[in-house]
């Protein structure tokens, strides 16, 4: 009989849930509106209702466990958000003591960021099968980031390392919504990627990004940046030039402190691989200590938005607990 794990990749917009086999099949998937704006409790009960209906899809011997993935700062031992850019309010919530709770104590349940899972799901049947040494980042608004030390997570001392989007890669760079300035996050981002877009119209109005938005730059959103660029709009297409320059800064640094086999890139951002990877490649290579350069790839994720469910369903089929 099959195992089964419960995936969870709980978003500010949506809660993903998917049965996943140890083969790494998606059994069943469903996708359900996280109503984040609504406050806590109508979050929670979409949550576990949205597991319950993978749950019940199988007999209860075949369920391993649940697995939930979820951006912010985790206390992995005490299984409580610590604190979540997409929930305010959630500060040192006991989500995993709630959802054991929901189903008596019957089966395990591992807590996860989002980011880490994704890595887990990449080493495990994306772009980096079969490395034990490779650093995932994730694209989105902002950026995320998972650390993986010889075929293991690196949680760090308070189970939070792997805030890769936090670096410093340029002093004098725009605030960061973390409070810093120039982090990789307010650089390489897709809310980079339209800041940086709104202020180069300023000087070039007969941009086609211009015709996109209507004329009204505050509802530019990175998306038609990437349309514009791959349209071949000059404007468009430097806004990715130099992100990908700010990455590469960012990578070379990481490259040199965790000598990795290989950097993925993952996120809704990497779509746009082709316009900025030359750039974060040649960054890296001029900055990054050549002898870790020998056999280190940069590539692009390869499991799209099932990284963080198939991450979550490895780390319960491999857990000890």
């Amino acid at each position: 009989m099959d195992k089964i794990a419960v995936a969870v990749d709980l978003g500010g917009t949506n809660i993903r849930v998917a049965a996943i086999d140890e083969q790494g099949n998606v059994r069943k998937k469903i996708k359900r509106p996280s109503l984040a704006k609504e406050g806590k409790e109508p979050v929670v009960r979409n949550l576990l209702s949205a597991i319950k209906e993978i749950y019940q899809a199988f007999t209860e011997k075949q369920i391993k466990g649940v697995g939930l993935g979820i951006a912010g700062a985790i206390n992995m031992d005490k299984g409580i958000i610590t604190q979540s850019p997409n929930f305010p309010g959630w500060e040192d919530y006991q989500i995993k003591g709630e959802i054991e709770a929901e189903f008596s104590q019957k089966i395990p349940v591992i807590l996860e960021n989002d980011a880490n899972a994704a890595a887990m799901g990449e080493r495990w049947k994306g772009a980096g099968i079969g490395i034990n040494y490779l650093l995932c980042l994730t694209l989105g608004t902002g950026i995320g980031g998972g650390i993986i030390i010889n075929g293991k997570l690196l949680h760090g001392a308070d189970g939070m390392a792997g805030e890769l989007g936090h670096i410093t890669v340029a002093p004098d760079g725009p605030r960061c919504n973390c409070g810093n300035h120039g982090c990789l996050e307010a650089l390489a981002s897709a809310t980079a990627i339209k800041r940086e877009a709104i202020m180069a119209l300023k000087n070039r109005p007969e941009s086609e990004l211009n015709s996109r938005c209507g004329g009204n730059v505050k509802a530019i959103t990175a998306e038609m940046v990437y349309h514009s660029a791959t349209s071949g709009d000059l404007v468009s297409l430097k806004v990715y030039q130099t992100m990908g320059k700010y990455l590469g800064i960012g990578i070379a640094s990481l490259v040199n402190i965790f000598n990795p086999e290989m950097v993925i890139i993952g996120g809704g951002v990497s779509k746009a691989w082709d316009l900025f990877g030359p750039y974060t490649k040649k960054e890296v290579s001029k900055r990054a200590l050549k002898p870790f350069l020998q056999r280190m790839k940069i590539v692009p994720a390869a499991c799209g938005d099932d990284a963080g469910l198939l991450g979550a369903a490895y780390l319960i089929f491999n857990s000890t607990a």
